[in-house]
This record gives C-alpha cells, structure tokens and sequence, in this order.
C-alpha cells in the first residue's frame, strides 16, 4: 500500500544548490570572514555547511559573490548535533525576492 503524502512544511521552494558563500558573524568584532557551502536554498533561508561552529539564534550577514553588494541579514535556525563541520540551517531577515537588486 501506497505511503499517503506528507503535507509539505516549508513556506518556499528549496532549489538544490552547490556553490560555496561567505558569511560574516555579525557579534565578530573584527568582522572576519567566513566560508561555508550552500546545499540548498530558497527566498527565505539555505542549508549550509561550515566548520565554524555557530549557534541557533545568532545572527550572520551572507556576503554576496555576485549581484547585490549589499550584504544579507541573517538568522541562525538550527544546527546539526556537534555543530562543527555540520550543516546550518539560515533565515534571510528579508526574503531574497525583497531584497533590493543590483
């Protein structure tokens, strides 16, 4: 017998990705930049993986290799168990769609 559908949680559609980004914790008071890879991503938020150890809660600004200069706010959501070396889940503060263009 067939499996009934679970009813799909996300508020956006995830688009498989593999780019690498860097990022910038924004408590850092040098303001050091951070590398991380994408694995998914959406308007609202991306899957990433990173060595730094983050934390839910914390928020970082993603720092754009093309387009947009202007960096993207964003909220830590949740982190893998051990949290180094994991993947993180991140919320844009303001939907990429939102966010002013080039």
């Amino acid at each position: 017998m067939a499996e009934p559908h679970r009813a799909e949680r996300r508020r956006a559609r995830r688009r498989k990705v593999a780019s690498s980004l860097t990022f910038v914790v924004d408590s850092d008071r040098d303001q050091i930049v951070n590398r991380a890879f994408a694995v998914d991503l959406s308007d609202l938020g991306a899957r990433i993986r990173t060595g730094l150890r983050l934390e839910p809660g914390q928020l970082i600004t993603v720092v754009p290799s093309e387009g947009s200069k202007e960096g993207i706010p964003s909220r830590v959501i949740w982190v893998s168990p051990g949290g180094l070396d994991g993947e993180a889940g991140i919320a844009f503060l303001e939907p990429l769609a939102a966010q002013p263009g080039p």
